[in-house]
């Protein structure tokens, strides 16, 4: 049930328990599901029978974020929790009363730790836009030390962003606000050295200069300085759009190749350092295997979605980590007609710039699960459940099992992998790399599933023939079926694995939310299931 939905007149208080389970997977945790969590952990102490827990992805990601009400065998999804009040509903839900929200300064607190959360989260994901969205606003609502604070932190934000202008502004007024605090002083240093203000830079130096400072600090203080100039002197040369945003790396579009009537492979390049690596070594030259994703800027100009004239979208490339570090990346990406991003990807012609974020883990191999805390399940199969772009996985996952593509001196995915994969019929993608999966025996079975499309708009390459199924009559560990995912169907395809099977889920919410579903009814455990957002 969706609380933003009418809720009907409360039920008396529930004697029974109940369980709280609050999403705290990708989609849930940039939405603010942490902040959550808090929220309901401190609105339900005044209630014995109801525990609160987080959990994986309850499957509902396009509203996250999400939490799931366990009452005996009944069990409640409810989504969009974007503030305080439907927190609060959410506890009304599982207990049948609702939790006071009179305690002077409660909603106010907990909405601005919710803000800080949801702020925090998405400068780990190196998403600026949303980082800032709303946050000037929320910074002049303040006064005294939390408005010092804040405003240290937006221009520390907007810097990271490339608006250095924006950012020395407030840098500037925190300083004046904290009376000459030699911290902030520092930080507007750098601030001109990137703008090139080299005047400034030398009457900051003459105030440092003048000031009663330890020893160590002096030399500290000196050093930096003379780093500003230096960056002072070549900053003239940098044009406001090729500035560096941190954790972005700039790529360049060398090439489209259409596979379906509605989706591409994007080709990209790249010579900028500050790229990155999929694979960052450790101590000994160590490893950590796992998936990855990264994040594109798409410049479309004033937006919803933050103050800046981009949007972020997450984007799993096709291509192996070691291309990546050789300075190459492709992305398989649906057009969507209704897409900020993918409306906006389409128009770019070839050679225009992009912005890349350096890659972000998505789960860790062999486990796969995003976290190697969680990682004690280990599987004996895989099987992917997948549809629409969420085919993505399937290559991502098997550069872990060959030589060829995989990092280290040995493959870190021994177990066999099957795959169920759901597409439109005008819609299937990665058609030849399957066929070959499955020959080499990379994937042990693969069955895939035809839907009809419905009607619509025009296709964005309406020039692509469909896909020649024909092919696979020959191919003896795959199937095709003119069908949707179906409890039957999945049932029959557990039977096949050796247990335990670790089962990871992506595609769009609705299929990610039945997938789910239809696992649980199976009987398989909550710890055996990932769910991904495609």
């Amino acid at each position: 049930m969706d609380v933003d939905s009418d809720v009907p007149p409360p039920p008396p208080p529930f004697s029974a328990p109940s369980v709280i389970l609050v999403c705290q997977a990708g989609a849930c945790r940039s939405a603010g599901s942490e902040a959550v969590l808090l929220e309901i952990e401190e609105l339900a102490k005044g209630f014995r029978n109801c525990t609160v827990q987080e959990s994986g992805c309850i499957g509902a990601c396009g509203q996250a974020p999400n939490a799931e009400v366990v009452r005996g065998r009944k069990r409640l999804v409810c989504t969009r929790i974007t503030d305080v009040e439907k927190s609060a509903a959410v506890i009304q839900q599982a207990t049948g009363s609702r939790p006071s929200l009179e305690e002077p300064g409660l909603v106010q607190r907990l909405g601005d730790a919710r803000a800080m959360r949801v702020r925090n989260q998405a400068r780990a994901e190196a998403k600026w836009n949303a980082a800032l969205a709303g946050f000037s606003e929320h910074v002049m609502s303040k006064s005294g030390n939390d408005r010092l604070e804040m405003q240290f932190e937006l221009s520390q934000l907007l810097a990271s962003a490339g608006l250095w202008e924006d950012a020395l502004v407030h840098v500037t007024e925190a300083e004046s606000m904290a009376g000459g605090n030699i911290m902030l002083l520092m930080e507007r240093a750098k601030l001109l050295g990137k703008l090139g203000r080299s005047e400034d830079l030398d009457a900051i130096e003459q105030r440092v200069s003048a000031m009663r400072l330890d020893f160590r600090l002096v030399i500290e203080v000196t050093s930096l300085l003379r780093r500003c100039k230096s960056e002072s002197n070549a900053a003239a040369k940098i044009e406001t759009s090729q500035r560096p945003i941190e954790k972005y790396g700039l790529w360049f579009l060398a090439g489209v190749t259409k596979v379906s009537k509605h989706s591409a492979v994007y080709h990209f390049t790249s010579k900028d350092k500050a790229r990155g690596t999929p694979n960052p070594r450790g101590r000994g030259r160590t490893v950590w295997h796992k998936t990855w994703h990264t994040t594109l800027l798409a410049d479309v100009g004033t937006n919803s979605e933050g103050p800046l004239p981009w949007i972020e979208r997450d984007y799993t490339p096709i291509s192996t980590a070691k291309e990546w570090e050789q300075g190459k990346c492709d992305i398989l990406i649906k057009i969507y007609d209704t897409g900020l991003a993918t409306s906006w990807l389409h128009k770019q012609e070839l050679g225009c710039s992009v912005r890349l974020s350096q890659p972000m883990k998505t789960l860790d191999v062999p486990s796969l699960v995003p976290d190697l805390t969680h990682a004690a399940f280990r599987p004996a199969s895989v099987l992917l459940l997948l549809a629409g772009t969420g085919i993505v996985a399937v290559p991502q996952v098997l550069h872990h099992a060959d030589h060829a593509t995989c990092f280290g001196s040995n493959v870190v995915l021994t177990q066999p992998v099957s795959l169920v994969y759901s597409c439109r019929s005008d819609d299937v993608l990665l058609l030849d790399e399957l066929k070959s999966w499955c020959v080499s025996g990379k994937l042990k079975r693969c069955t895939l599933l035809l839907t009809e499309p419905p009607a619509g708009s025009p296709p964005p390459f309406p020039e692509v023939g469909e896909a020649d199924l024909a092919q696979l009559a020959d191919v003896e560990n795959m199937q095709c079926l003119r069908a949707r995912l179906s409890q039957e169907l999945l049932e029959n395809e557990i039977r096949r694995l050796q247990g335990p099977t670790r089962f990871v889920v992506s595609g769009p919410a609705p299929f990610n939310a039945a997938a789910k579903h239809m696992l649980s009814e199976g009987g398989v455990q909550v710890e055996a299931i990932t769910i991904l957002n495609a």
